[in-house]
């Protein structure tokens, strides 16, 4: 059965003509990173701890949550042995290293998706001028000779769509996931800010006391 699958998929290949290779290495490329990028989603949430547990766990000297939350408790902690009063435009900038890195390959997945019924669309054209080019050589009296080209026309489209179709709906889904992580993250910010603020309160500096 496996023999007879993949001399059919083979087949199919060999049908769509030159422009099914770069859509097959399209697609092929964006369910890697479409795959790999879920999982570091899927990872990062299973870990993920609330606020409260974090800063706990934090000033009994344990950096618990995902890696992005051990991340921004450790540049919080850098700021506390410091001395300085950390912000939100500070924590915003220091956080942007953990956005980019939650955003990354989101943009490729839409792109590729994108180019995939423009090769489609390529592989139509193609197959229309295969067509034409027999129908000039031989008239329309040679049917199985015009398959060909309209076969190579239907198939490359085809495909195109089925690329383009599911990676546009998981690029989507993947970047409304990763824009719910960034709006935690910047939760997670304020409510380290929040922390700071009281301790300030309770165990006031000297500058603070003058």
């Amino acid at each position: 059965m496996l023999p007879d699958l993949l001399q059919g998929t083979l087949d199919y290949l060999k049908t769509g003509g030159g422009v099914i290779v770069p859509l097959v290495i399209v697609s092929v490329w964006m369910w890697s990173l479409i795959f790999g990028k879920w999982l570091q989603l899927y990872r990062n949430r299973s870990v993920e701890k609330p606020i409260q547990e974090c800063v706990e766990k934090f000033r009994e000297g344990h950096l618990v949550g995902a890696p992005w939350q051990k991340g921004i408790l450790g540049i919080y902690q850098d700021f506390r042995e410091s001395g300085l009063k950390p912000d939100t435009n500070t924590l915003a900038i220091l956080r942007r290293k953990y956005e980019e890195e939650i955003e990354r390959s989101i943009g490729t997945i839409l792109v590729l998706a994108a180019i995939a019924p423009l090769l489609g669309l390529l592989g139509t054209v193609a197959g229309m001028i295969t067509t034409f080019d027999v129908i000039a050589r031989f008239g329309t009296g040679d049917a199985k000779a015009m398959a060909s080209g309209i076969s190579e026309a239907l198939l490359t489209t085809q495909t195109g769509l089925v690329v383009a179709v599911p990676g546009l709906m998981m690029g989507n889904f993947l970047k409304r996931r990763a824009e719910s992580v960034k709006g935690r993250m910047e939760r997670f910010c304020l409510g380290l800010l929040r922390d700071a603020e009281a301790e300030a309160d309770i165990n006031p500096t000297e500058k603070d006391k003058e």
